[in-house]
């Protein structure tokens, strides 16, 4: 029994060796789609829809060699804008006129993931979860639109009549959720091929918000009626991501 024993386990060393989580350097790039949930300013008084956009990364990395692994990650998303509207009458969200522009979202994470020691279905996918937490920059590019408005001045005076409202950009604390699968690809040892789904967050960014009016001639004090405030957003992405991942004297 015990002969049987030796000769089972070393018929199977060259199986375990083998299915040894790498250990090293990796350098990850993925692409996909995002799904970006509506914009909702805190106070409720601005909702900037968007449409389905790309999403882009580049990580680099440490494999552990008992499956965990840590990188550092930049990010790169962007929608267009496919709608505004601002609080006006009687409390309703009324929507802007030629809304435009586009809400893009730049991050910096640090992540960890672990490759869980299981291949589903007897393929040789490496099914993998990670968090991270970093810091984003919500980007309003260009993002506006035409409504109508009343505000206060300087020295008592007031403005109503067409306005044109604008979005700036602002940072906040990031956070994410990754999901994955990857499998090695025979070409180049090392070389994985990966797929993942991502949930990614960013705490409330101030962003800075300008009405002016439309009419440029319409002059009070010599200057353009204008009014600037904050409004803050938080972001709620959804996104599907195919890439690669090389691991530097991987298997």
């Amino acid at each position: 029994m015990l002969r049987m024993a030796l000769l089972a386990t070393a018929l199977l060393l060259p199986a375990i060796a083998t299915a040894q989580p790498a250990r090293g350097f990796y350098v990850d790039v993925g692409a996909g789609a995002n799904i970006a949930n509506d914009l909702l300013s805190s106070n409720e008084t601005t909702k900037v829809s968007t449409d389905l956009g790309p999403v882009g990364l580049v990580g680099l990395g440490w494999r552990y060699g008992n499956g965990l692994r840590t990188e550092i990650e930049g990010s790169y998303r962007t929608n267009d804008v496919s709608g505004i509207a601002t609080r006006r009458v009687n409390g309703a969200l009324l929507p802007l006129g030629n809304a435009g522009g586009s809400a893009r979202t730049y991050a910096i994470m640090a992540n960890i993931a672990y490759d869980i020691p299981f291949q589903p279905f007897g393929l040789p996918l490496q099914p993998y979860v990670g968090a991270g937490v970093g810091y984003g920059w919500l980007d309003f590019n260009n993002a506006n639109g035409d409504g109508y408005g009343t505000f206060a001045l300087p020295q008592g005076n007031s403005y109503t009549g067409p306005t044109v409202v604008s979005f700036g950009s602002a940072g906040a604390f990031a956070y994410q959720a990754i999901v994955g699968a990857s499998l090695p690809l025979r070409i180049l040892p090392g070389l994985e091929a990966t797929l993942e789904y991502r949930f990614f967050g960013m705490a409330r960014a101030d962003v800075p918000v300008d009405r002016m009016a439309a009419n440029q001639t319409n002059l009070i004090n010599g200057a353009v009626p204008s009014f600037a405030t904050h409004n803050g957003f938080e972001v709620h992405d959804n996104a599907i991501l195919i890439g690669l991942r090389y691991t530097f004297g991987g298997r």
